[in-house]
C-alpha cells in the first residue's frame, strides 16, 4: 500500500476540490439539460458529474503528486520509451511467472511488473463505458477519442508539465498508450452488458420530454440566473474598461436584456435556452403593464430591499448614538420583509408561481418541441 499512497493522495485531493467545481457546474449542467430535454433527469446530471470527477481523477493520478524542481532536475533516467510491448517482457523476464508453476502466479500477480500494467489497463475502463452508455459513441469514435485522452496524458507528461519543469519528471512510453487505449476499449465492450442493468438512457429520455411541458421552478430559475449572470459579466467587463464606473450603466443593460424583449413578446436569452416564454394568464402575448409589475416586483423590490438593508447597515458604523435607534429600526424592518420574501420563494416550491407572477398576472410557458434523440 506504501506504494499506491501517493496515488491516494490525489484522489483525495480531487474529492476536496470536487464539491466546489460541482456548484461551479451545476447552472451549465441544468442549462444543458433544460435545452436539450425540456427537463432535469438527477440521474442523467448524476451521471454526467461522475464523468466530470472520473475524468478529473485520472488526470491527478497521470500528473500528481508533484516533485520539487530540485528533486526534477537531479533525475538523471530516460524521458521516453518507444519500444512496444516492454510492459510484457519485463513481466516475463522479472515477474518470476511460469506459465506451467501454479504457484508462481500469486507472486506474479502482485510484481510491479503486472501491477503498474495492470492498474494502466483499469485507468481508462470507466471512460470507454461513459463513452458508450452516456454518450451513446460508436467503437471507432470511442476508439479515436480514448487514444486522444491517454496521448493527452503522455504529452502533458512529455512536456515535463507544459515547461513548468527542467525535463519530464515522468515517462512517456508507448506501453501506457496502448494500455490506456485497450482499457478504454475494454470498457466499451463491458458497458454493452453493464447497460442493461442501468436506466435506459432512450426511457429516461422519453420521460423527459413527457414533463418537458411542465414549467418548474427551478426551470425558472435557471433561466433568471442566466440572464442575471450575463448582465452582471457585462457590467463587470464595462467597469474593467472604463475608469470611471457607472451604476447607471446596469439598469441600462437590465432594461435592454430582460424588459425590451418581454415587452416585444420575445423570450429573454435565458428564457430561450430552457424554451420558456413568458405570457399572461390566458397564454397571450403579455401587456406593458404586465411586464412593467413583473419587473418591479421580480427585480426592482427585491434588489431595493438587499441594497438598502447593506446601505442601512454600513450606515449604522458613522451616524451619530441619537440616530442609531432609527437606522436599528430601518434594519429590522428591510430584513423583515427580506424574509417574507424568502418565505414566499418556499411557498413557490409548492405553488409552482413566484409572488411576482401572481401579483403580475403573468406566466412562464414551456416552447419545447419534442426532438429525436441525438
Amino acid at each position: 500500500m506504501a506504494n499506491l499512497a501517493p496515488y491516494i493522495s490525489s484522489i483525495r485531493l480531487i474529492v476536496v476540490m470536487f464539491p466546489f467545481l460541482a456548484i461551479l457546474l451545476l447552472l451549465p449542467f441544468l442549462i444543458r439539460q433544460y435545452h436539450r430535454y425540456g427537463a432535469i433527469s438527477g440521474w442523467l446530471v448524476g451521471v454526467n458529474y461522475a464523468f466530470v470527477f472520473y475524468i478529473l481523477c485520472a488526470y491527478a493520478l497521470t500528473i500528481l503528486p508533484l516533485p520539487t524542481i530540485e528533486q526534477v532536475r537531479a533525475m538523471t533516467g530516460p524521458v521516453e520509451n518507444f519500444h512496444l510491448f516492454d510492459f510484457v517482457r519485463d513481466f516475463i523476464t522479472y515477474s518470476g511467472f511460469v506459465l506451467t508453476q501454479p504457484s508462481t502466479w500469486l507472486h506474479a500477480a502482485k510484481s510491479p511488473q503486472f501491477i503498474q500494467p495492470f492498474f494502466n489497463l483499469l485507468l481508462t475502463l470507466p471512460f470507454g463505458m461513459f463513452l458508450r452508455y452516456q454518450y451513446k459513441k460508436s467503437f471507432l469514435t470511442s476508439l479515436v477519442l480514448s487514444f486522444s485522452l491517454t496521448l493527452s496524458f503522455e504529452l502533458i507528461q512529455r512536456s515535463a508539465l507544459f515547461g513548468l519543469y527542467p525535463r519530464p519528471y515522468r515517462l512517456f512510453d508507448v506501453d501506457d498508450l496502448f494500455l490506456n487505449t485497450s482499457g478504454a476499449m475494454l470498457g466499451w465492450l463491458l458497458s454493452g452488458a453493464l447497460g442493461k442493468m442501468l436506466p435506459k438512457k432512450e426511457a429516461i429520455v422519453a420521460t423527459l420530454e413527457e414533463r418537458s411541458h411542465k414549467v418548474s421552478i427551478s426551470r425558472k430559475n435557471v433561466a433568471i440566473l442566466l440572464d442575471i449572470t450575463v448582465i452582471v459579466v457585462c457590467n463587470i467587463a464595462y467597469n474593467l474598461l472604463v475608469s470611471h464606473p457607472n451604476q447607471l450603466v446596469l439598469i441600462l443593460l437590465y432594461l435592454f436584456w430582460i424588459v425590451l424583449p418581454e415587452l416585444i413578446g420575445w423570450p429573454t436569452f435565458g428564457q430561450r435556452l430552457v424554451h420558456l416564454k413568458l405570457t399572461d394568464k390566458s397564454g397571450q402575448k403579455a401587456g406593458m403593464m404586465q411586464v412593467l409589475l413583473r419587473n418591479v416586483f421580480g427585480y426592482v423590490l427585491v434588489n431595493g430591499l438587499f441594497a438598502a438593508e447593506l446601505y442601512v447597515l454600513g450606515q449604522t458604523g458613522r451616524v451619530v448614538d441619537s440616530e442609531l435607534g432609527t437606522y436599528y429600526f430601518l434594519s429590522l424592518f428591510d430584513g423583515f420583509l427580506i424574509l417574507v420574501f424568502i418565505l414566499s420563494l418556499i411557498i413557490s416550491l409548492f405553488t409552482k408561481q413566484f409572488f411576482h407572477e401572481i401579483l403580475s398576472g403573468t406566466r412562464l410557458v414551456s416552447t419545447y418541441q419534442n426532438k429525436p434523440e441525438e
